[in-house]
């Protein structure tokens, strides 16, 4: 099969389309035609090297595609099934024609695989930092990075959930979060002003999806570090504020579906900014790293 290969970590140069064996199905396990990958941060990251993963590496840690085969002990999808879901290995992940795992979800009837592919992660975090907030109708929650992947999510979810939600985001990204029923308000100096005038009544919570040294404001506006989780300030423990992060225990793919079916049934947005074929995959990690991607990144396998 084809797949973008890491046999050096460094730079978006890093990634190399080439060929590799294609992965056989374990127990518990479901082959996976890769139709739609995300691209994330934290993949940026490991590609550079953070995480030690051996080489040569097959990352991408969200897909959407076809179940080609099952393993032993698979019940309940069929080959031809739509799924999305996450691989079960960092080093065998999306970023190829083929993939394999045994968290996933099915893929509702009107979804493209582009926008479930889209939604994993976001869903999945977002929903998992909002839990841990314990947020109830009528409080008001501040989300940074409200127009990102994970940050739209958070929205989405507590708009649902009868939440008043101010939504932080660059200057060109304020009509979408407000489209998405939160009141937007833009970064930069002066941000801790702008939001208490947006919600005179409060910040009841936070949550952080930007992960862009914002925490102090974070805590200004809520009094103190109670009730402010972040889902990407490595600086957290610094702060006294919890890092709320995915791994193989706590991924969800409840929440997911959840999210795609309300995109089935056009009550949820998922935006995406670039879609590339596979073979653009460090052009993908350029276009990532800036800063401005405009919505998800999603490479097509």
């Amino acid at each position: 099969m084809r797949a973008a290969v890491i046999t050096v970590f460094g730079d978006p140069s890093a990634l190399k389309e080439a060929d590799v064996d294609t992965p056989s199905p374990g127990r518990g396990q479901v082959l996976v035609r890769v139709r739609a990958a995300g691209v994330n941060p934290i993949e940026a990251k490991v590609r550079a090297g953070a995480f030690g993963l051996p080489a040569p590496a097959v990352i991408g840690f969200e897909f959407a595609g076809v179940v080609e085969a099952l393993g032993d002990g698979v019940v309940g999808v069929q080959p031809g099934d739509r799924v999305a879901g996450w691989p079960d290995s960092p080093a065998q992940g999306s970023y190829a024609e083929y993939t394999l795992s045994s968290n996933y979800t099915s893929i509702p009837d009107g979804v493209t695989f582009e926008q479930a592919a889209a939604t994993v992660i976001g869903a999945d975090n977002a929903a998992r930092g909002l839990s841990e907030l314990h947020l109830r109708a009528g409080e008001t929650l501040l989300v940074t990075g409200a127009s990102g992947a994970l940050g739209s999510a958070a929205v989405q979810f507590a708009r649902l959930a009868g939440v008043t939600v101010i939504g932080v985001a660059g200057p060109s990204s304020l009509p979408f979060v407000e489209s998405l029923g939160a009141t937007a308000v833009e970064y930069g100096d002066g941000l801790v002003e702008r939001v208490r005038a947006a919600a005179p009544q409060g910040i009841d919570a936070v949550l952080d999806t930007a992960g862009r040294g914002l925490l102090p404001a974070a805590i200004e506006l809520r009094g103190g570090n109670e009730r402010v989780v972040t889902l990407a300030d490595a600086d957290a423990g610094r702060h006294g504020v919890p890092f709320s992060y995915g791994n193989d225990s706590n991924r969800n793919s409840g929440y997911v579906h959840d999210a795609l079916e309300r995109i089935a049934a056009g009550e949820w947005v998922t935006r995406i900014g670039h879609t590339l074929p596979l073979a653009q995959a460090s052009e993908a990690h350029r276009i990532l790293e800036t800063g401005h991607t405009s919505g998800k990144i999603i490479l097509t396998p």
